[in-house]
């Protein structure tokens, strides 16, 4: 596994490692050392170079300032080190993306760090113009070759719809090729719509769909073979979709934050209790029911939590 460390002055490195962690967890590999206010350059050269022989190579160095101390120093040291790549101008996503994708090139990187600024005022006043036409009204007959044949990748159950975990880590771990929301209050709301894209990774298709409108389409094939994520707010609207035709294996639960009177499932799931009665229904139907909240964490079996 590659190490990196996030270099920066102040708590820059500290404050973006923890970010970090909050979206994806815990990150062994992931390391800091910073200049501190009180410090100079010889205290951020003497704690770079004990951090730097404590690990294997090879090492990732993420600096915040290009020219600035800790990215001078570590060229200072670094820079006939062949298996050690020091990048300026760190941001979250490109640590993120370095974290959790360990084949990622430096070349890749720096693509990425292009075009991470994004102007959201412009960007979803684009997306609203550019708005698709409702998919509830696609002719469904020249897709009976896929009926009942969806490739569903992955069901997720998060309140937050698409942020860090589902575009920078479920998905693209999948290999997915289109994400879809279901969620009647998103489907109807066009700012809540072009936010989605926005966030949705950009090499995958979106849609934002109704409950019913999305039973039709998946089950009728709408999609054909595309590698599909189907992501829902809550457990009732999975009961709901089911209900509606739907047919689902499998759900994994990431995501439900405390609400008054909530019970603590995990650290990232909290159930109200008409919410446990719907997770039952689901289970009724023959569904899987399990909490993960990335790849890497094992899978629980919710049920069995749930029932404790």
């Amino acid at each position: 596994m590659k190490n990196i460390v996030l270099i920066s002055h102040g708590e820059m490195a500290e404050g973006i490692k923890s970010s970090l962690e909050m979206i994806v967890g815990q990150q062994e590999q992931v390391h800091t050392v910073s200049l501190r206010p009180d410090g100079d350059n010889i205290q951020f050269e003497n704690e770079l170079l004990l951090k730097m022989k404590a690990l294997n190579k090879p090492v990732l160095i993420l600096a915040d300032l290009g020219g600035g101390t800790p990215c001078n120093v570590a060229a200072k040291h670094y820079m006939e080190e062949e298996e050690v790549d020091i990048l300026a101008g760190m941001s979250l996503p490109m640590v993120i993306e370095a974290a959790v994708n360990q084949q990622i090139t430096v070349k890749e990187l720096l693509n990425l760090s292009k075009g991470s600024m994004v102007d959201v005022k412009a960007e979803i006043k684009r997306s609203e113009k550019g708005e698709e036409t409702s998919e509830a009204n696609a002719d469904l007959d020249k897709y009976k070759e896929f009926e009942g044949k969806a490739v569903i990748v992955n069901v997720r159950i998060d309140e937050r719809l698409i942020h860090g975990q589902v575009a920078g880590i479920w998905s693209t771990s999948l290999n997915t090729q289109r994400i879809i929301v279901i969620n009647d209050e998103a489907a109807a709301d066009p700012l809540q719509k072009s936010s989605l894209r926005m966030a949705a990774p950009t090499t995958m298709r979106l849609s934002v769909l109704t409950i019913e409108a999305a039973a039709e389409n998946i089950q009728k094939g709408k999609y054909g073979k595309q590698r599909l994520f189907l992501l829902f707010k809550n457990p009732t609207d999975v009961l709901r979709y089911l209900e509606a035709g739907g047919q689902l294996t499998a759900v994994n639960v990431g995501n439900m934050s405390y609400k008054e009177g909530a019970r603590e499932i995990t650290k990232s799931i909290k159930v109200m209790k008409d919410e446990e009665l719907v997770f039952e229904g689901i289970a009724e139907k023959g569904v899987k029911i399990t909490a993960q909240l990335v790849p890497n964490d094992p899978s629980i079996d919710f049920m069995e939590k749930l029932r404790n």
